[in-house]
């Protein structure tokens, strides 16, 4: 069934820039005169339809709009409501280079269905995502017709994976929920879009086989039931199933063999009760290779890593140790990848828990020992030596020795050491020649990240430490529906900062759940301080806790006579003696009417029944006279009045019905 279109309007297409908000989003940019215009719609069809049922009121007719079903929102027709719609769907269909005379040859054409991000597009455009051009067959500068529909709740959707790299992801599920509940607000049949996944370095593109009960659907804030199945029809396993993935055993040494680029990738088991691992790396015949891990990201590479070893080639064997501190609770599989650098390496892989680390002695080469008395310096090799034995020393030293002139290293003449010894001219890095290369590229080759391919970053290990922090496609396991996703975008908000989430944890977090307790509706995010202040009260009830007579103060009451707490007391306080509480009354006289009349003189100051809180608030306030602030003295005074009279006669002393405002 066609869905027929509420409002219309033809504008001209254009690409949005790439950000991590736009580029698999199906969510387009309008001008804000459509939003006008739409608005103008909705109240000319209110008008109408009013109108109209009025005339067939007065002529004992069925009026033509019955009043929808608010259950259905489905029934819920486009002039029926004083608010735009939510979600607002449009569908976009290509309207240049087709003469009317062909237009019935074209009504085939392929329409996609998209949201709207904002009403902020340049007059006359709307952007529209890369992706959604490509499915549409747009390119910019076509006009295209902007018509807003109303499908139905979406109720079943098949996917068809179209990538083989599908079967590798652990839940791919609850990958495709995450995605389309922040990405994607419509979906139709014949559809294509990527969903992309951390770790890889290309997103994953599913085709849209069937949908229920319409050929378009609304998917927002609705259960969705999702089947997935391979390009061959086969259902696509939730679970991980890859033989080109070894497993590490603790105690076998694994031999693998791996060349320039490529890599072997090992899963590792890690017990709770480990304390530490050692994942211990030894090259053969003089190769090289780097060690990555990560808890997270199946295909480990040079970038996307937790623990990595980028040790240059004379540095064996590669280390990583992984301690217990930097794993959650509970058992946990750690995926280790061992990448060759250049030419074809054999290595050996061991794993050891709990080992036994050295403590490894450091030489401070440049720090000079003390020289004796009857001792000196050799200038060749720096060593102390006898002064009888030092012109013997030197001319030997000098003979069979050479000194490196960037280091204090000394080498033995002619040796293949000292030929092989390399210095950096740009950092004070140093090792064997066979360095050279992989120090270069890890340390001085300027890399750019796939987040932002314009910024370069002056190196790789500045590029990790970027997709290991901030980068928009970090892998994440999300706190709040426990998926292995890319972080997203910056925190941009004070309560994101602080709570350090980036943007698909804020996104996520700020669904809505009802309140076991109050049925109040709570951000998943606020959930955990939302049920700590229902403790808080109900700690609070069961320890009968009695506030504070002061309606500014919510300590608990302290043992005096005026049923305040000690803080609001302690100005009150006096050591003279006062059987009858009659100087105490004063004293409570003095500073309310104090209060009243020439206030606490703070500028933060929100008390209402204070002159410094009267001027926060407001600035024509006129000042209480001294006889008006009198006059508002007397109920308190009188509720105290038995005070003076009753013995232990504050026990006896409503404070409930005491309307008493200090400043704090």
């Amino acid at each position: 069934m066609e869905l027929s279109a509420e409002f219309s309007r033809v504008l001209r297409c254009k690409a949005v820039s790439q950000t991590s908000d736009t580029i698999y989003s199906d969510k387009v940019y309008l001008p804000s005169s459509f939003l006008s215009s739409l608005l103008d719609s909705r109240n000319r069809t209110n008008n109408q339809n009013s109108a109209h049922n009025q005339f067939m009121a007065a002529h004992h007719r069925q009026p033509l709009h019955t009043p929808p079903d608010t259950n259905n929102a489905s029934d819920y027709a486009f002039g029926d409501s004083d608010q735009l719609p939510s979600p607002l769907i449009f569908r976009l269909v290509q309207r240049s280079a087709v003469p009317p005379s062909e237009k019935a040859k074209h009504a085939d054409r392929k329409a996609v269905y998209c949201g709207v991000r904002e009403f902020s597009s340049e007059e006359g455009h709307v952007g529209v995502p890369e992706w959604l051009m490509r499915d549409a067959g747009l390119v910019a500068g076509d006009s295209v017709a902007v018509e807003f529909v109303r499908p139905e709740k979406g109720l079943f959707a098949q996917l068809q994976a179209l990538d083989g790299a599908a079967k590798q992801i652990g839940d791919l599920r609850a990958l495709l929920e995450a995605h389309m509940r922040s990405k994607l607000t419509a979906l139709a049949v014949g559809e294509t879009f990527q969903v992309p996944v951390g770790g890889m370095n290309r997103p994953l593109s599913f085709s849209v086989v069937a949908l229920e009960p319409m050929n378009v659907v609304d998917i927002v804030d609705t259960d969705l039931s999702v089947d997935i199945v391979h390009a061959d029809g086969s259902v696509i396993n939730s679970q991980m199933d890859d033989d080109s993935i070894g497993e590490l055993v603790p105690g076998v040494a694994h031999n693998v063999e791996v060349t320039g680029g490529q890599s072997r990738i090992f899963q590792l088991h890690i017990p709770a009760q480990i304390k530490s691992t050692d994942v211990v790396v030894t090259c053969q015949s003089g190769g090289d290779v780097s060690v990555c891990a990560s808890r997270l990201v199946r295909n480990v590479s040079i970038l996307d890593n937790t623990w990595f070893d980028y040790s240059l080639p004379s540095q064996q064997p590669k280390r990583l140790c992984i301690e217990h501190n930097e794993l959650p609770s509970g058992s946990n599989n750690v995926y280790v990848s061992i990448i060759g650098f250049a030419a074809a390496t054999r290595a050996t892989v061991e794993v050891h828990f709990d080992a036994h680390r050295k403590a490894e002695s450091t030489v401070l080469a440049e720090t000079a020992l003390e020289v004796g008395s009857n001792e000196s310096v050799c200038t060749n090799c720096g060593s102390n030596v006898p002064k009888d034995r030092f012109i013997m020393h030197q001319t030997v030293c000098e003979r069979h020795n050479s000194k490196c002139q960037h280091c204090p290293r000394v080498f033995k003449r002619g040796s293949v050491e000292f030929e092989q010894h390399w210095h950096c001219n740009i950092c004070t890095e140093a090792g064997d020649v066979d360095d050279r290369d992989k120090h270069i590229y890890f340390s001085h080759t300027p890399h750019a990240c796939s987040c932002n391919p314009v910024h370069m970053y002056a190196s790789v290990i500045e590029l990790t430490a970027h997709r290991r922090t901030e980068c928009p496609e970090r892998l994440i396991e999300c706190q709040y529906c426990h998926t292995n996703v890319a972080q997203g975008s910056l925190p941009t908000t004070a309560e994101a900062i602080l709570r350090g989430q980036h943007e698909h944890e804020w996104s996520c977090g700020s669904r809505s759940i009802s309140c076991v307790k109050c049925k109040a509706y709570v951000p998943i995010r606020q959930v955990k301080t939302h049920m700590q202040l229902h403790e808080m009260k109900e700690q609070r009830a069961r320890a009968n806790i009695v506030p504070c007579v002061n309606r500014e103060c919510v300590r608990e009451r302290g043992d005096n006579p005026l049923g305040l707490c000690a803080i609001c007391f302690g100005p009150l306080y006096s050591g003279q003696h006062d059987p009858d509480n009659q100087r105490l009354l004063k004293r409570l006289a003095r500073t309310m009417h104090s209060q009243l009349t020439s206030g606490c003189g703070s500028k933060q100051c929100k008390n209402l029944h204070c002159a410094s809180g009267q001027a926060n608030a407001s600035d024509n306030v006129v000042p209480l006279t001294q006889t008006a602030a009198a006059a508002m003295l007397i109920p308190v005074l009188k509720a105290y009045a038995p005070l003076a009279t009753a013995t232990n006669g504050y026990l006896i002393i409503d404070y409930s019905g005491i309307d008493l405002h200090l400043c704090i």
